[in-house]
């Protein structure tokens, strides 16, 4: 498997599923490697939003990030 395939089976996941079980084998294991948050990481995250969708004061100072809050009532 030459590296422009290599590389492009790491970063396309549609490439990457398209090939065969046999070629997925011979690849290399991804440099980067696997990434995972934590448990602890995966409670701050918003999906994109802050509560400010349902703000009140309880939501303000559970949201808040050290001395400043991701949402203001």
């Amino acid at each position: 498997m030459k590296n422009e395939e290599i590389i492009r089976a790491w970063r396309d996941a549609d490439y990457f599923f398209d090939l065969s079980d046999e070629q997925r084998a011979l690849l290399p294991a991804n440099p980067v490697g696997m990434i995972e948050l934590s448990q602890d990481a995966l409670t701050t995250v918003a999906g994109g939003t802050s509560c400010a969708v349902s703000c009140c004061s309880d939501c303000c100072n559970s949201c808040s990030s050290g001395t400043r809050p991701l949402c203001c009532c």
